[in-house]
């Protein structure tokens, strides 16, 4: 690619992050997002309700998540990011029992690593249920691992998939389940000095500018029309619905979503979690994660199907009766809340959905893809979302070994 431009088209962490490793390796990028913010489902804001700055979604990073910690790093970001001790604690709802998970406490045999590692092997359409439904870990530790990461229930969750994200984990180091969390907030981190970066390195971000189609010579948006030269190329970071309007010959199939429901509740004063740390796996319930920064806790349900349609007001006391009871505050009255929906949070881990997936490259020489959702290793993570804008950079620019470094 000499003297060309990079348009990237959209703004999430997938764009984000094409558009940075190209900036730094000294490409003319122009960035364009159709919303008035960036970061897609992976930001914060600020909640008039709460009155603070909550995200739109809980997430962790892991050491093992290599890609991600690069880009944070290249862009300042790990400054807002907090490195925990490897330890995941749990309490069931049910009995009251509370256990930790590190690596020198797998509540787990050999038996059961191995096989959740993949081996001997993994048969074609196996299911996690399926390969690790009768092993005695399964309730404390595999099914809640298998909801976090891949938010698709471990009856249809491809097992194949799990002991990908499970090797890189548990045979990754000693670094690779340090936890990382996010005290200011997701954007803090991945997208204002992303933002910032571009700017400095002399990228066009352009918001509220919706594509509306693609041609081998033409972007064409609401307000305008952008010539496309021979030289320059496209990284389309879209969504597979919002890609199937623009250049349907590229979108794939319709594939199935998970949604994922999130409840942020404001304290009169910062709750202490049980073993003190900013998070607490909950098993036995509808619960799965709680969250706490400063006086605000956080509630994350994935594969969240039995929630989507449900009142807010059912959700926020359903949630509530679980933590008060965790906190072992029970019948306290339910705080100021907000829920958050979030119906298409990622595609369906199973194995015909995943298998489905496209790569970067389209039947277009000037024009590649980028997402969570693009066929990678990973489960749609904020992992998977910033390896394939780099991996969409990689191809736009022709630069193999481009990082974000420059």
């Amino acid at each position: 690619m000499s003297q060309g431009i990079l348009y990237v088209v959209g703004a999430g962490l997938a764009g984000l992050a094409a558009a940075v490793a190209a900036a730094k390796a000294g490409t003319r990028v122009v960035l364009f997002e159709a919303a008035g913010h960036a970061g897609g489902r992976c930001r914060s804001f600020r909640d008039d309700r709460l009155d603070r700055v909550i995200d739109n979604g809980s997430h962790l990073v892991l050491g093992a998540n290599r890609t991600a910690l690069a880009y944070a790093h290249a862009i300042g970001g790990h400054e807002a990011m907090v490195a925990g001790e490897p330890a995941f604690p749990f309490v069931d709802i049910a009995t009251g029992a509370r256990w930790s998970v590190s690596p020198k406490r797998l509540p787990a045999g050999l038996g059961e690593i191995l096989k959740v590692l993949g081996l001997p092997w993994i048969s074609k359409g196996q299911t996690v249920a399926g390969r690790m439904g009768k092993s005695r870990s399964f309730r404390r530790l595999w099914q809640p691992m298998c909801e976090a990461i891949m938010n698709t229930a471990p009856e249809e969750a491809s097992a194949s998939m799990f002991a990908w994200t499970m090797r890189r984990a548990l045979l990754g180091g000693a670094s690779a389940l340090v936890p990382y969390t996010f005290p200011l907030g997701l954007s803090a981190a991945f997208v204002a000095p992303a933002l910032a970066t571009l700017s400095m390195f002399g990228a066009e971000i352009h918001f509220r500018r919706r594509l509306t189609a693609v041609t081998a010579t033409e972007l064409v948006f609401e307000e305008q029309t952008i010539a496309l030269r021979p030289e320059d190329r496209v990284i389309l970071a879209l969504p597979p619905w919002a890609l199937e309007s623009v250049l349907p010959d590229a979108a794939p199939p319709t594939m199935p979503t998970r949604p994922i429901v999130n409840a942020h509740f404001r304290l009169a004063a910062p709750p202490l979690l049980p073993g003190g740390g900013a998070f607490l796996g909950m098993v036995n319930s509808t619960s799965h994660w709680i969250f706490v920064r400063d006086d605000v806790l956080s509630i994350t349900v994935s594969a969240a199907d039995a929630l989507a349609d449900r009142p807010n007001d059912d959700i926020a006391a359903l949630l509530w009766e679980e933590v008060a009871r965790a906190l072992g505050t029970p019948n306290a009255p339910i705080p100021p809340v907000r829920i958050l929906k979030e119906r298409r949070a990622t595609l369906a881990h199973d194995c015909a959905t995943i298998g489905r997936r496209p790569g970067a490259a389209t039947g277009h020489p000037h024009l590649f893809l980028a997402g969570d959702w693009i066929d990678t290793p990973w489960p749609c993570t904020i992992e998977a979302a910033i390896s394939s804008g780099l991996a969409a950079a990689r191809l736009a620019l022709g630069q193999k070994s481009l990082t974000f470094t420059g």
